[in-house]
């Protein structure tokens, strides 16, 4: 008669301790930060809080917790080992007939930190909330889901940037671009900045994407280079994303080849040409110098060292100098 309430009384001690270890507080990252969400029939679905990089967040039994990343990211477009083989198409600036500048491909790096600002640690109105109200959730963009986290950049980011490449190579000539002429690189870097961060900014609606400066919660300095080299520093608390171009080269490959012939052959010619400077150069040197007295005394005296020099290896040599006697410099066997 006692053992049926023994068994019921051990079954509701083994549920309450499942519950238990349920409910066991979650454990963050370092590198990551938690959007802590309740999900009950009754509550609904809400944000609660944000667990913080390193720290431990509440229980959760029915609720959720969408893990976001802290440390820098990157999309890279490169020929092999980045998040894209596939380079950038883009125009170039028309030559004086209006016919349009060859095409060519870009590839480049974006370095951007995702603003996880999260308020007072429960501002549902904050940049990492609002971040994932209005496009991490779409793509279940979270650092436990890479593949989401990659679409959503192939969604977001990688668009807008394709969009400001193309519109900042209109303005350069392809020979510019490919062999990165006076510093063209640089320029486009520079002209793509702002613009990128902000279109970047209107497709997700905020600033949800901050350059390697960034620092939670805090404005920070960073150098702004503008298109003419000029550097002017700036303060804030999100700094724009970072765009690094790595290489351009011309789309057609034929075309590539025929420039890199031209501009070789046109180094030859250049290296030729310095050099027949160089020897008229020296010859006209030689032509005025000939015609200096102190120039043939020291050809002179150059000449008579040559000679006494070989003389002092013969020892049957006599050297005659000057007024015509016989100076033996080597007064070996005869």
């Amino acid at each position: 008669m006692r053992r049926g309430p023994r068994i019921i009384g051990v079954a509701a001690a083994s549920a309450a301790l499942v519950a238990s270890v349920a409910a066991c507080a979650t454990q963050a990252e370092p590198d990551e930060i938690g959007l802590y969400y309740t999900k009950g029939r009754i509550e609904g679905t809400h944000f609660q809080e944000c667990i913080e990089p390193s720290t431990k967040g509440p229980g959760t039994i029915n609720d959720k917790v969408y893990w976001l990343p802290t440390s820098l990211r990157t999309w890279n477009i490169q020929p092999s080992g980045g998040d894209t083989d596939q380079p950038i198409v883009a125009g170039t600036k028309p030559d004086d007939k209006g016919q349009a500048g060859p095409q060519v491909v870009v590839y480049a790096t974006v370095e951007f930190y995702l603003n996880t600002d999260c308020g007072d640690g429960k501002d549902k109105n904050s940049p990492v909330v609002q971040f994932w109200e209005k496009t991490g959730r779409r793509y279940n963009a979270t650092t436990k889901n890479p593949e989401g986290w990659k679409t959503m950049l192939l969604n977001t980011l990688v668009p807008v940037l394709q969009r400001t490449v193309q519109g900042v190579t209109r303005d350069m000539t392809a020979d510019e671009l490919d062999a990165d002429i006076n510093g063209a690189w640089a320029k486009a870097e520079a002209l793509m900045r702002d613009e990128f961060t902000a279109q970047l900014r209107a497709k997700v609606g905020g600033d949800y994407f901050c350059g390697p400066e960034y620092r939670r919660g805090q404005e920070v300095t960073w150098e702004q280079r503008n298109p003419d080299g000029s550097v002017v520093e700036k303060h804030g608390v999100c700094p724009p994303v970072k765009v690094t171009i790595t290489d351009i080269n011309y789309a057609d490959k034929g075309l590539q080849d025929a420039r890199a012939a031209v501009r070789k052959a046109a180094e030859d010619a250049k290296r030729k040409l310095i050099e027949a400077q160089s020897q008229v150069d020296q010859s006209r040197l030689l032509s005025q110098a000939a015609k200096d007295p102190a120039y043939m005394r020291l050809k002179e005296i150059e000449a008579q060292l040559q000679a006494a020099q070989a003389c002092a290896a013969n020892p049957n040599c006599t050297l005659i100098i000057g007024d015509g006697s016989g100076v033996n410099v080597n007064a070996g066997k005869k």
